[in-house]
């Protein structure tokens, strides 16, 4: 049979067992559901059909049958990835979780559960109310799913580390039709797998997080003149040296030619609703043209960085690289950033951001191999976007001539680490092989017993591959974790 009837069987299949729960092209949902994406590069994919499961159990018959029929699929959380086949496919199954949105406090626990499919926005409205937060994405419109299992970065990184670590359990679809869940007391050594290994091992339908108090926040946004980036960056720098002894504090500092000539951006927080601390005046004496500072909420905070990272279905280009702080490095970064970015074509969009990668308060808890690390990483992002389908390679080559440049002066300036945030990274880039060979082979063992026929390799294509890394990495057939796991 081929791919096309296969998949077709599966659709008709899926159909008869979930009647109003699949969507092809004949129903009138099927457009609006394939807008749903944040990029238009995984808007232009045309799925067989979209199902959407209303429980764990469903997605599980779900992903059973097309393991069975060998049948192509996709998992849409948020739908925030931005290249093709990221959250989406062409002519397979496209599961979209977007009814697993449950949002349920336990005050007793000190944990609220919550569906693959809620966004962050939603998560925050309910919590506030009940003076409580998440460590979650500082996007109102990201999906939870696709933001956690990248790891997660959060306006309390320095304060709580990674959010990914926030997560007391995950329940777990597996490629055999099981829901298990995966804890520190029930499947122990799949819960760390789960921590920053992606979708390499199954699909999560709800995350149980840890909550805290929460009682507000301050700060806003300021719009910055160009001619000021050197003091921005060097207030920048400073600042991430203090988030050790003041981890309640977060910034990120932005530059971008989004709306024609280069502008500068800085985001300011404080997690507790103090204003106008000390901590923050570097960043303060920076001349603004406009600023938003003031005592505010986490979803208002979310709101703004989602209406500034609305590119209107424009097809977005996402890379990265990480290095330790360097401010002589950051200013460097910026004058490569200006030289490529500002002569391309009027129809790209081109953007640079640093970030403070997150405090590893417990890192033998994930996989990202950042065990080691004393002094602050900082993850250079680079957003470029355009309307037009043929300017997607233009925008691949120059975000690879910058991260290049800029790879070749941290290696130079011996500032350079090869961890790659997953939130953060291009198509082209390994994640899973950047966090070192020791958890690429830990990885490896755990999907030889969680996915034994390679479904979540063969079959869902999107994200970061484990396969990809393994190509890269010498691995023994028979290792004793993979002896003790059975």
């Amino acid at each position: 049979m081929t791919i096309s009837s296969i998949t077709d069987d599966v659709a008709s299949e899926l159909r008869r067992q979930f009647p109003g729960q699949v969507f092809d092209e004949s129903d009138s949902s099927y457009k609006s559901l394939q807008d749903s994406y944040w990029s238009g590069n995984q808007k232009a994919l045309k799925p067989r059909c979209f199902f959407q499961p209303h429980s764990a159990q469903d997605l599980a018959r779900a992903v059973a049958l097309c393991a069975r029929s060998r049948c192509p699929f996709g998992v849409k959380s948020g739908g925030h990835g931005h290249f093709a086949g990221q959250s989406c496919l062409d002519g397979g199954v496209q599961l979209d979780l977007a009814k697993l949105n449950t949002i349920s406090i336990d005050r007793s626990k000190g944990t609220v559960l919550v569906g693959a499919g809620s966004t962050w926005g939603s998560v925050y409205t309910k919590l506030q109310k009940e003076g409580l937060i998440a460590v979650g994405g500082r996007a109102f419109d990201v999906g939870v799913g696709g933001f956690l299992v990248g790891g997660g970065l959060s306006f309390y990184a320095a304060r709580r580390g990674w959010a990914i670590n926030h997560v007391r359990s995950f329940e777990v679809v597996l490629s055999n039709g099981s829901v298990v869940t995966a804890s520190q007391e029930s499947e122990p050594i799949l819960f760390k797998a789960l921590r920053g290994g992606g979708s390499n091992f199954g699909i999560i339908t709800a995350f149980e997080l840890e909550t805290y108090p929460y009682r507000g926040m301050w700060g806003g946004r300021r719009f910055i003149e160009s001619v000021h980036a050197k003091q921005a960056i060097d207030a920048y720098a400073g600042f991430v040296q203090k988030l050790e002894a003041n981890p309640k504090g977060h910034t990120i500092i932005i530059f971008t030619y989004d709306e024609g000539p280069l502008q500068l951006l800085q985001y300011l927080v404080h997690t507790e609703p103090v204003e106008d601390l000390p901590v923050f005046d570097d960043l303060r004496k920076v001349p603004a043209t406009e600023s938003s500072l003031g005592m505010t909420d986490y979803s208002t905070l979310a709101s703004n960085i989602a209406n500034l990272q609305d590119f209107n279905g424009d097809r977005a280009a996402i890379a990265t690289l990480t290095f330790r702080l360097d401010k002589e490095l950051l200013e460097f970064a910026f004058n490569v950033f200006v030289q490529e970015a500002a002569p391309v074509s009027p129809h790209i969009r081109g953007t640079m951001e640093f970030h403070a990668i997150p405090r590893t308060l417990s890192p033998a808890g994930n996989v990202f191999g950042l065990d080691d690390i004393k002094e602050p990483l900082i993850s250079f992002l680079l957003i470029f976007s355009t309307k037009l389908e043929r300017y997607n390679a233009e925008v691949i080559a120059i975000q690879k001539r910058i991260i290049g440049r800029v790879k070749d002066e941290a290696l130079k300036r011996n500032r350079y680490h090869p961890f790659l945030f997953a939130n953060y990274a291009g198509e082209w880039q390994d994640v899973i092989g950047s966090y070192g060979d020791a958890n690429v082979k830990f990885l490896s063992e755990v999907a030889k017993v969680y996915d034994p026929e390679k479904v979540f390799q063969s079959l869902h294509l999107g994200s970061f591959k484990l396969s990809h890394a393994i190509q890269n990495t010498k691995l023994e057939e028979d290792s004793p974790l993979h002896a003790s796991l059975l």
